[in-house]
């Protein structure tokens, strides 16, 4: 277990430590993609919930990379698994 933190400084480098050691993660293509097709469901979801004609074409963006997504992954374009 982590001693607590106990000054900014601290925290302030275990922060950084943590941004270091999740730079790999975090510059993975597929990670922002999957960031994207979440943002774009919450906003489908929104926008149906206000009645606007919209929200079809951004839960079909959804829908569309989600049945994509194998595909690019059995063509090699996307790495598998994950990163």
């Amino acid at each position: 277990m982590e001693k607590p933190v106990k000054n900014p400084r601290e925290a302030l480098n275990l922060i950084a430590h943590t941004w270091r050691r999740s730079a790999g993660f975090l510059t993975s293509i597929e990670v922002w993609l999957m960031v994207l097709v979440a943002a774009t469901a919450v906003g489908a979801v929104f926008l149906a919930a206000m009645g606007d004609v919209r929200s079809l074409l951004a839960l079909g963006f959804v829908v569309g990379y989600l049945v994509l997504r194998p595909v690019l992954h059995a063509k090699g374009i996307l790495s598998w698994p994950f990163l």
